[in-house]
């Protein structure tokens, strides 16, 4: 072989390996990256959606769609981000990822009015703002209809190190533990400080369990309103991996608790009918207290400490993880301009209209009132799934 026939080799063989390793286009347009130093990157594109991934094990039930990319900026999610959210879902087979959530933690005594609609065991006692905030509201109606204070708060935000304090192992393979206590440490939904347990003191200083029957079945028949659900309700024990526990209230934020509640989900069924809502495929509507909620699911990228996430220009959005595989979008949609709220006031809740779900193929009816597929009282009766679109 002559040299310039090994020259010739060497030059393809080099441009082979420089194309290799050039980033390759979708066909969809330039790519200009523009990445900042924050847990909640901006990614600048020309419309390219996020990677497909192959986190998720639910079959999607829908055909892609076209997106409108002019809608969407991407932002840059880290694998930390993952535990991060109120829709983090810590159980058996998830651990807590443990972010630095110092900053969100707060007394739950801050959130006792003049009213004094609740107690708290201990002043050491945290959570989350948001959940006492949510909590102080709910217990302020309910005081407002039964003149009842005896309900305490007893547990909150627990460390690693309380949990670890406090565990008492199961011996064998058991299908789900009785007492959180159970659950080895990092396994808590305690660690998210979106979870709260509850007892009943009287007035006289007398303790008792709280079960949620008598006055205080109001509690857990109405928390979803103000944006918790019963963490581990009777009869799913097998799925929550906790026994029945009604005084056990975790804060996930309204649409997600109503959407819970109609349809008698879990956090762990509710998670995995989210993954049925690919962004790109069909998204999840749902209408409450006068706003317009589409909520969809990007998988996270197998493998990677980063997904691309496609976002609303426009419109208000939260972005949680939900400590598994994947983050969850949720769009609020303003109604005559108000401010968004997370968690309406109670004002805003008596003078709501009737909810409803629906999904992308419904959703052009939406502002008429229309496509309402599921209204809560039926869903209500019926427990049934999320529908799909006919």
């Amino acid at each position: 072989m002559t040299v310039a026939a090994l020259i010739l080799i060497s030059v393809i063989l080099l441009f082979d390996s420089l194309r290799r390793h050039v980033p390759q286009k979708d066909g969809t347009g330039d790519l200009t990256v523009t990445i900042n130093d924050t847990a909640d990157e901006e990614v600048i594109d020309a419309g390219i959606p996020p990677a497909a991934t192959e986190s998720s094990a639910v079959e999607i039930p829908y055909e892609k769609k076209e997106i409108d990319n002019e809608a969407y900026r991407r932002i840059v999610k880290l694998k930390a981000d993952l535990g991060m959210g109120d829709l983090i879902m810590v159980n058996r087979d998830n651990p807590c990822r443990f972010p630095d959530i110092s900053a969100e933690l707060v007394s739950a005594s801050s959130g006792i009015k003049s009213d004094k609609a609740y107690k708290v065991a201990y002043t050491t006692i945290q959570l989350q703002k948001v959940a006492t905030e949510s909590f102080s509201n709910m217990m302020s109606d309910f005081y407002s209809v039964f003149s009842d204070g005896d309900v305490t708060v007893v547990g909150g935000f627990v460390s690693y190190a309380d949990q670890n304090a406090n565990y008492k192992p199961v011996a064998g393979d058991v299908p789900f533990v009785s007492s959180e206590n159970q659950l080895s440490p990092g396994y808590s939904d305690h660690h998210t400080g979106l979870a709260l347990d509850l007892k009943l003191v009287s007035s006289s200083g007398s303790i008792s369990a709280y079960d949620g029957t008598g006055n205080y079945k109001w509690i857990n028949d109405n928390c979803y309103k103000y944006g918790f659900v019963v963490r581990y309700p009777f009869g799913k024990d097998t799925i929550t991996g906790v026994a029945g526990y009604p005084a056990h209230l975790r804060y996930v934020g309204v649409p997600h608790s109503y959407i819970m509640h109609d349809n008698g989900f879990t956090l762990e069924e509710y998670m995995n009918e989210m993954k049925k809502y690919i962004f790109g495929y069909e998204h999840l509507y749902y209408s409450v207290y006068g706003y317009d909620y589409e909520i969809y699911f990007v998988p996270a990228e197998t493998g990677a400490e980063e997904t691309v996430v496609a976002v609303p220009k426009k419109d208000d959005y939260s972005v949680s993880g939900n400590n598994c595989d994947g983050f969850i979008v949720t769009v609020c949609r303003k109604a005559d301009g108000e401010k968004w709220q997370p968690t309406p006031s109670p004002a805003v809740a008596e003078n709501s209209t009737e909810n409803s779900v629906t999904t992308d193929a419904a959703a052009g009816d939406l502002q008429n009132g229309a496509a309402q597929i599921m209204p809560a009282q039926t869903a209500a009766a019926g427990a049934q799934a999320v529908p799909a679109a006919e």
